[in-house]
């Protein structure tokens, strides 16, 4: 005969073994080891030439990612991008089983360069600046393109909206319009989607431009003062994808960072 009492002890005792287990799996967890990192830190900040090289093949803070502090605990992404935006660390890309980046806060020591500082610094403001960005309203606007057509933030409501901002003597901002150019084309069955462009010029300069240049997007001319005023544009070219609720989800200065923004922005 077994006795009740034995029984029961042993049914506590499974149930605590399962607690231990339990408790042991979640600590694990929560003390995940992240890889290590793709390079030493004494040789990503040998010189700026190094570092510009590394930000360049490994490191995209538009994108999504997973922040870490210099413990590697996780961090938000405005408190990550806050702390780069002293001049005092640099995101120290790790290695990581899947396709999203993680990013450890890593201290620049006294001995790196006040290049390397300065850059660092200036990087993490712009990017704060973006992320800040992120969720706002695209402050009030009633846009005419070059071919007459109205654009209000009533009327594009419900639309998907990409918007470069530029200028006719920015190199790098014509550089890139064979690339919008097929980034339109991507989309050219989506009517969901407005491509359109905002651009310093007089809309007698933009007509010469255009006449010598293809753009396929919705150019508006005469855009100094919004782009100046209203949406503090310091940088050329940038884009932002406002999504369809009329609210900006990214800005971004780079055409791959665009790319990423609209495939995701599309996915919702």
């Amino acid at each position: 005969m077994i006795d009740n009492q034995y029984v029961a002890t042993m049914k506590w005792s499974l149930v605590f073994g399962i607690v231990l287990v339990s408790l042991f799996t979640i600590s694990c967890r929560q003390n995940k080891r992240y890889g290590d990192p793709v390079a030493e830190p004494a040789i990503l900040l040998k010189d700026i030439t190094s570092f510009l090289a590394y930000r360049e093949k490994n490191v995209k803070l538009s994108d999504d990612y997973q922040a870490l502090d210099t413990l590697s605990n996780p961090m938000t992404q405005g408190s990550f991008l806050k702390s780069i935006s002293t001049g005092r660390y640099f995101p120290l890309r790790l290695k990581s089983d899947d396709s999203t980046a993680v990013y450890q806060l890593s201290k620049l020591e006294g001995a790196v360069s006040q290049d390397i500082k300065t850059t660092v610094k200036y990087w993490g403001l712009e990017e704060l600046e973006h992320f800040q960005k992120e969720g706002t309203a695209l402050p009030a606007y009633q846009f005419t393109d070059m071919d007459g057509n109205v654009y209000i933030n009533q009327s594009t409501k419900g639309k998907i909206m990409v918007l470069k901002c530029w200028f006719i003597a920015c190199l790098p901002c014509v550089q890139e319009m064979p690339a919008l150019n097929e980034l339109k084309s991507h989309y050219k069955n989506r009517p969901d989607v407005l491509f359109l462009s905002l651009c310093l010029d007089s809309r007698q300069k933009v007509a010469a431009f255009l006449k010598k240049k293809q753009f396929d997007y919705a150019v508006i001319p005469d855009q100094e003062n919004y782009l100046t005023d209203q949406l503090q544009i310091n940088a050329y070219p940038t884009h932002f994808v406002i999504n369809k609720q009329g609210l900006i989800t990214k800005k971004v200065t780079d055409y791959h960072a665009l790319v990423y923004a609209l495939k995701k922005e599309m996915a919702q």
